[in-house]
């Protein structure tokens, strides 16, 4: 797999299509009709039928255009990118899923270009998207968490290029982890990211389904121009997996497949409706996902914390002028290649800086170097105090940098069950060498992109919490200094503490607490994330000293969590220590002046210490004038 890049057309109606011209493979494709042509043209011309005839004359134009370097088809006037969040590429079945529902993307592949070897720089949905966007690896564009880091505004994004080049630009996002905050929505002229809900001391609507998705979608297309481009997100497939009742009955035994096969369903709403208004020959079509998910593989239940193929492998779909149809790509992509390939199909001003590369000369089969990807999570790190992971594919290996390496050969053992860094040690250390360059390069990008860790309010940590996130607090400022280096607990072994997490956080979202703190108290001190739902749980249940005890522990290695300083504030008082409660709502304030929660903890704080105009003054910041006299 390392030399010419491995390209082999699909066996289905397409190909049919595909020879007879009907639909066009692009100029780029003539080398090859021209040497269909040659070897096949004296047999059709042997055939007295009208249809022959079409056929060689399509052949002579080809080889005719091929000769006079014709100008590339025109550019589309339509782009639709679709990101399908969490979602792994073996689940699809244009991939390989036998008992999966997915039309609309197998379809769009039979009809396009479909990347057999597509990976995600991270599994993370913030920053995967953010290199989507930018044609940057995380290193470089420096957004390497959900919730704590934002887009600086110097670095130019594929909406930002699109716009220049004449389209009307609109986003859709479906989930508050890519809510505008963060950056994304520049260069958008809509951004739409209303989940519905107001976000006020207890979780609200944090994402929307896809069917509100392709609703507000179809809305905008009613008055769109004939020139746009848009993304739309999907979120369905995300833990917790609960689609639509039929589709849950449907898929009863599998519910993932459920969310997808909804999903698909909105995505074929979606597409009919733009191709019944505009047609097909001016759209250009892109479908891929930000990463997978693990679903018990390796230990982990869901993603963030591992970087094997489970996370790493996504579908990447495109479809459009100037591409061939039912053609697969076996060499390896990546998503920072999908911005530079959509400003080069659609005409539109490249990604000056981009690390991405154009992959049109990949399904041309002109291009040699060879394209490795690189990965990594430091949600370990970041979440947990573990040590981060930094990966490479290169060719059919498979590099992770972690305490204890990984290497596997993922064409004799794509389930990467057998770690050969020991059984091929020269394998290993070129592509850890390979993987120090490569970081070594993004070393100067990521000097003037890094933006600081910041402080997450509590309506964000809600909001990202109730979607399944932990959400990292102090802890990534104190990571900062050593961010990214591989060191100390290797996440491979501390894995199974991640399912009593997700046990516990779905006993207390049933509102099963005492359960929750029993499975957490049996952890012993295994990490600030277990520390603070125990704290959380002991609060619920009134356990003042637990909760206490739990929250000190959390901000001795966290100490920019407002969220525990709040937890502190009112386990303190419920022991009736309203001074010690009134600091540590006053810190809260001041790591989170939005909270509203916290100014109400300084009002009754204060209201208990006699100050009623101090109280009155902390109750109408928490926009409640009348609260204090209640």
């Amino acid at each position: 797999m390392g030399g010419a890049p491995i390209i082999r057309r699909a066996v289905d109606s397409s190909r049919t299509r595909t020879l007879l011209g009907t639909e066009s493979a692009g100029i780029f494709d003539c080398k090859r009709r021209s040497r269909a042509c040659n070897s096949s043209g004296r047999s059709y011309a042997t055939l007295a039928t009208l249809w022959a005839i079409g056929f060689l004359l399509g052949c002579h134009l080809a080889l005719v255009g091929c000769g006079r370097h014709a100008l590339p088809p025109p550019a589309p006037k339509r782009v639709v990118l679709i990101t399908i969040d969490t979602l792994r590429a073996d689940r699809v079945g244009c991939y390989g899923a036998a008992r999966a529902h997915t039309p609309s993307l197998d379809a769009a592949a039979a009809a396009g270009v479909r990347f057999e070897a597509a990976v995600s720089p991270t599994p993370l949905t913030l920053p995967s998207h953010t290199s989507l966007m930018t044609g940057l690896e995380p290193p470089s564009h420096g957004v390497r968490h959900n919730s704590i880091y934002v887009l600086r505004d110097e670095i130019p994004t594929l909406a930002e290029q699109m716009r220049a080049a004449g389209f009307e630009t609109a986003a859709f996002v479906a989930a508050a982890v890519l809510s505008r905050r963060f950056g994304l929505s520049r260069g958008f002229d809509d951004y739409d990211d209303a989940f519905g809900g107001r976000m006020s001391g207890v979780v609200g609507y944090a994402e929307r389904p896809a069917g509100a998705v392709v609703d507000a979608t179809l809305d905008w297309l009613d008055g769109a121009p004939d020139r746009f481009f848009i993304w739309v997100h999907f979120y369905d497939p995300h833990s917790d997996h609960k689609p639509p009742s039929g589709f849950a009955s449907a898929f009863a035994s599998d519910l993932y497949a459920g969310e997808i096969a909804y999903v698909d369903a909105q995505i074929g709403r979606l597409l009919g409706r733009i191709r019944e208004r505009w047609g097909s020959e001016e759209l250009l079509l892109a479908i891929t996902s930000d990463h997978g998910e693990s679903l018990g593989e390796h230990g982990e239940i869901t993603h963030s914390y591992s970087i094997y193929e489970a996370t790493q492998r996504v579908p990447l779909i495109l479809q459009g002028p100037g591409l061939p149809a039912g053609v697969v790509v076996s060499q390896l992509a990546r998503l920072i290649d999908v911005a530079p390939t959509l400003l080069a199909l659609s005409a539109a001003p490249a990604l000056a800086a981009a690390e991405g590369r154009n992959l049109v000369p990949l399904i041309e089969g002109d291009e040699q170097a060879a394209r490795s990807a690189y990965m990594e999570t430091l949600a370990t790190q970041l979440d947990h105090g573990w040590s981060p992971l930094l990966g490479i594919r290169s060719g059919r290996y498979k590099f992770i940098r972690a305490p204890h390496p990984e290497l596997y050969d993922l064409v004799r053992d794509p389930a990467e069950r057998s770690n050969r860094a020991e059984v091929e040690p020269d394998v290993a250390s070129r592509l850890d060498r390979m993987l120090t360059e490569h970081l070594l390069t993004s070393e100067g990008r990521t000097r003037t992109t890094a933006e600081a860790p910041r402080t997450v309010t509590e309506i964000e940590r809600q909001e990202l919490e109730s979607l399944g996130y932990a959400v990292p607090g102090g802890l990534a400022s104190a990571a900062a200094a050593n961010l990214g280096v591989v060191g100390g607990r290797d996440p491979k072994d501390e894995i199974g503490i991640l399912g009593v997490i997700a046990s516990a956080h779905g006993a207390m979202s049933d509102g099963r607490t005492a359960d929750a703190l029993a499975l957490l108290e049996a952890q012993g001190e295994s990490g600030s994330v277990v520390a603070a739902m125990r704290a959380a749980a002991a609060l619920t249940l009134r356990d003042f000293e637990r909760a206490e005890t739990d929250a000190r522990a959390v901000l001795r290695v966290q100490p920019r969590r407002p969220d525990i300083e709040m937890i502190l504030g009112r386990a303190l008082e419920g022991n009736g220590d309203v001074a010690g409660a009134l600091a540590a709502y006053r810190r809260s304030v001041a790591l989170d002046p939005s909270a509203a929660a916290a100014h109400r903890g300084v009002g009754r704080a204060l209201m208990g210490l006699g100050d009623r105009e101090g109280a009155m003054a902390a109750f109408e910041r928490a926009g409640e004038p009348s609260a204090g006299d209640r």
